[in-house]
Order: C-alpha cells, then sequence, then structure tokens
C-alpha cells in the first residue's frame, strides 16, 4: 500500500492517470481496439471451446450412466444366475444322494441273490460230490471185498474141496432137472 501511495505521489498531476492525458487517451483506445478484436475473434472460440467440452462432459456423463445401467442389468442377470445355480448344485446333489441310495439297495440286492445262486450252485455241488464220493466208495469196498473173498477162497480150497464142490454143483443141477 505504500508503494501505491508512493506511486501516486510521483504522479506529475498527484493521481494515478500519467502526466500526459494524450497518451493515456491513446492507451484508451488501442486497449479498446484490442479487447474489441478479442471480443470479436478469440471470446466466440472460447464459448465454443467451452460448450463443446460440456457436450463432451455431458456425453461421457450420459455414456457412463448408460454403462452403469448396463452394468446392473449384467450383475442382476448374473446373480439371477447364481442364484440358479445354487438351486441347480442342490437338485444335482439332491439326485446323487437318491441314485446312491438307490444304487446301494441294487447292489445289496444282487449281492443277495448272487450271494443265494452261489449257495444253491454249492449245495448241489456238494450233493454230486457226495453222489459220486458214495459210488467211488461203494464201488472200492467191492473190489476189495472181492479181493478179500478171492484170497479167503484160494486159501481155503484146495483141490479136493474143489473137487467136491463142482459134484456137489453138479447133482443139484441133476437134480433140479
Amino acid at each position: 500500500m505504500n508503494t501505491l501511495l508512493t506511486l501516486a505521489s510521483e504522479a506529475p498531476n498527484g493521481k494515478f492517470l500519467p502526466g500526459d492525458m494524450k497518451e493515456f487517451y491513446w492507451g484508451l483506445i488501442s486497449f479498446s481496439i484490442v479487447f474489441g478484436l478479442l471480443a470479436w475473434k478469440l471470446f466466440p472460440v472460447i464459448g465454443k471451446a467451452l460448450t463443446a467440452k460440456g457436450e463432451a462432459i455431458a456425453d461421457q456423463l450420459a455414456a457412463a450412466d448408460k454403462a452403469q445401467a448396463d452394468a446392473d442389468v449384467t450383475a442382476a442377470a448374473l446373480l439371477a444366475k447364481l442364484g440358479d445355480a445354487d438351486a441347480d448344485a442342490e437338485a444335482i446333489v439332491t439326485d446323487a444322494k437318491s441314485t446312491a441310495v438307490t444304487m446301494v439297495s441294487d447292489g445289496k440286492a444282487k449281492a443277495e441273490t448272487d450271494a443265494a445262486a452261489v449257495k444253491t450252485r454249492a449245495a448241489a455241488d456238494i450233493a454230486n460230490i457226495a453222489a459220486q464220493a458214495t459210488a467211488e466208495l461203494r464201488n472200492e469196498l467191492s473190489s476189495q471185498a472181492l479181493a478179500a473173498a478171492e484170497a479167503v477162497v484160494n486159501n481155503n480150497l484146495n483141490d479136493a474141496t474143489h473137487g467136491s464142490l463142482i459134484d456137489s454143483y453138479i447133482e443139484q443141477i441133476g437134480a433140479t432137472s
């Protein structure tokens, strides 16, 4: 402030105006011409630039609003699908559990049926093997009994006994005829 007072006091007329008023008027006219040219040529360009910038910002805001709305719709669709996915997963798990229960019960029934068939075949095989063993045992016993009888007969039968047996047989046949 002191500087302004110092400058004002140094001016020849004691005011802020220059000492020569012609210089003031010419400066005022020059300033008016330059300001008029600026107002005529530059201000419309600046105004158009500001308007274009404002319109660009408005367009960007509208595009952002549209993108936000699209994103909200997409998010809602994805959330709906996610909800459906949860329901689908639950249905799949339930179906898998029921399938597992069915498979277990079917497996048990098949195992029981197979076990019964195996038992039946085993019983039939045992009966066949027992009959075969009994037949083999009878054959073996008769062979051994025959061998034992031959041994006893051969040991007890000498030539005299043998001859008398043949004679008695012939007499029996002759008596019956």
